[in-house]
């Protein structure tokens, strides 16, 4: 079985893992609980530390700290259903600094009454930050974020698309 790499750093919103396999990043996880949660699952499955991860994990660090705009992280999406990666793809093209609504996202997957199972699908993101879920808002206000909304909020701030 093909190893797991790993870095961590601290940051802004607490303690950050980057997870990449070798087809590309496939996980950041908040907190060294959900880390040790993440491990107990691996099921025997070789983690070490660096490689793309690391490489990923200083991009992400420059964003937090307003220096990056742009992710060159290659990606591993595999570990979403064909729906998840289409709306995962979609909030790829949403550019830094903008918001897009659940309903905007529907529409551009061909699905305008798709809004609450874009929701579920934003909320099923493993990488956020890099595949930018706090981008997506509800028509009435920021809506969720499964790392909570304090984290989001930040994420918005630093992007400049919340004062």
């Amino acid at each position: 079985m093909n190893p797991i790499n790993f870095s961590c750093f601290d940051s802004i919103l607490g303690t950050l893992f980057v997870i990449s396999t070798p087809k590309g990043i496939s996980r950041i996880i908040f907190g060294k609980d959900r880390f040790k949660e993440f491990i107990r699952n691996l099921d025997g499955v070789k983690l070490t530390e660096g490689g793309e991860a690391e490489k990923s994990a200083k991009e992400v660090h420059l964003y937090l700290e307003g220096k990056l705009k742009e992710f060159q992280s290659k990606l591993d999406l595999s570990s979403g259903t064909p729906f998840q990666i289409s709306v995962w793809r979609e909030l790829l093209k949403i550019p830094y600094g903008r918001v897009k609504t659940y309903g905007e996202i529907a529409e551009k997957i061909g699905n305008s009454r798709a809004a609450r199972a874009v929701g579920s699908a934003v909320g099923a993101n493993p990488i956020s930050i890099i595949v930018p879920c706090h981008r997506v808002v509800a028509t009435n206000g920021l809506g969720g974020y499964s790392c909570g909304i304090e984290i989001k909020k930040k994420l918005l701030h630093i992007e400049g698309a919340l004062s």
